[in-house]
């Protein structure tokens, strides 16, 4: 079960990844680093539309623009990338320091800002967040790289009503094999590498198919899964944690299975750190899940 790691500032400087890769999470009591107050009243005056289909504003970093926001206004646009632009900077840099491990090789991934209820949220099952479930992204392929994330609670008054359950491994073995079929090992055959060829030169003219391995295949499915199970959502044993206002926390949530059942405005970067960078890869998912099919699930180099 994860265990909640209050960091002070005094550990070693390798104990919050320690921590991080036993599926714990890391506790912030208050934000460790800059945050104009100017910054969050303007991102606590944001609204987004009702629809179901409504989806969390995102700061692509590589790209430096963002993506839903629903406003027009062409400076609210302006102002509200810089302040997740800003937001991403600060983060990078302060987790650049405490878990130098992973940040020469971590890719820097979205920023999100999460401005609706997540209470009563009215959105299709494989979408909810209310629902215990490991991250996995289905239009971006991680092949086996770990989906580390950092969540700032900038609500003045609400907690975020968090909770978890059991970590990766257990999870894996009561199920893959099971009520889930193992995932497919990488076919190194020359059929094979003619499937893998004839899907990048269909990505070369520009259609956007992604290339998943074995790994992200089965992630993606045990995502789904796992929300869709009744019997796992209502019996797993639960663990409940409320974050204040003004607290962080940091957690890979592809090994934390985990559920957001209420809060509003939060925001959140995501890390995507490799394998090779860990200090116990032996306790990612992708060897739990190489132990589990007896092979490869995706391409070593």
């Amino acid at each position: 079960m994860t265990t909640q790691i209050t960091i002070t500032g005094e550990e070693d400087k390798l104990f919050a990844c320690r921590e991080l890769e036993k599926g714990n999470l890391l506790f912030f009591p208050t934000v460790p680093f800059s945050f104009p107050q100017e910054e969050i009243a303007f991102l606590l005056e944001q609204k987004q539309g009702s629809s179901r289909s409504r989806k969390n504003v995102a700061y692509k970093p590589g790209l430096d623009r963002i993506t839903n926001c629903e406003t027009k206004d062409l400076l609210v646009q302006e102002r509200l990338k810089g302040v997740l632009r800003a937001y991403s900077t600060r983060v990078t840099s302060f987790l650049t320091e405490l878990l130098s491990p992973y940040a020469a090789s971590w890719r820097v991934d979205y920023t999100s800002f999460r401005p609706f209820q997540e209470k009563g949220r009215k959105l299709r099952v494989r979408a909810r967040n209310d629902l215990l479930h490991f991250d996995a992204f289905p239009t971006r392929p991680l092949h086996g790289d770990r989906i580390l994330r950092f969540f700032t609670n900038i609500n003045p008054i609400e907690a975020r009503h968090w909770i978890t359950s059991d970590t990766f491994s257990p999870v894996a073995k009561r199920y893959a094999g099971n009520d889930l079929p193992l995932p497919k090992r990488v076919d190194y055959s020359w059929k094979g590498k003619l499937s893998r060829g004839c899907l990048q030169a269909v990505r070369s003219l520009g259609v956007k198919v992604p290339m998943r391995s074995p790994y992200d295949h089965f992630m993606l499915r045990f995502h789904n899964f796992l929300k869709e199970n009744q019997s796992f959502q209502e019996e797993t044993p639960k663990q409940h944690w409320h974050f204040p206002p003004g607290s962080c926390w940091a957690v890979f949530t592809d090994q934390v299975s985990h559920a957001a059942l209420s809060g509003q405005y939060a925001l959140e970067q995501t890390f995507l750190v490799p394998v090779r960078s860990l200090l116990f890869p032996e306790n990612s998912p992708l060897h739990v899940l190489e132990r589990l099919a007896g092979g490869n699930l995706v391409r070593h180099s």
